[in-house]
């Protein structure tokens, strides 16, 4: 999830994140023995929870542009989404994988 939010940080784009990021996480899953649903799911509600500045969305762009938010409230509230994110991976979303038959290892 680390490598998640790294390239979340640097790519704009949910696509270009998404597009990046799923096929790089899903073949480290599977070198690594990890369930590549799973790992991918991670990797992917992690890096749709968060935004690190205006450019990463259309609306949190306006909500910028018309002076509502500064770049270092869009950037604390994207700190601050991420331990979240981790969070509800880690605390809610491995564990209920894992109980309707998709537990992070194989």
């Amino acid at each position: 999830m680390l490598f998640a939010v790294v390239v979340r940080v640097t790519v704009p784009s949910i696509v270009g994140f998404l597009a990046l990021a799923l096929p790089v996480a899903v073949s480290v899953a599977q070198q690594a023995g990890l369930n590549p649903w799973a790992v991918g799911l991670a990797v992917m509600t992690t890096g749709d929870a968060v935004l690190y500045y205006s450019a990463q969305s259309p609306s949190s762009l306006v909500v910028y542009e018309r002076g509502y938010l500064t770049a270092g409230e869009i950037l604390a509230f994207g700190l601050v989404m991420t331990v979240v994110a981790f969070g509800v991976v880690l605390g809610v979303a491995v564990p209920y994988w894992s109980g309707v038959g998709l537990p992070l290892g194989r």
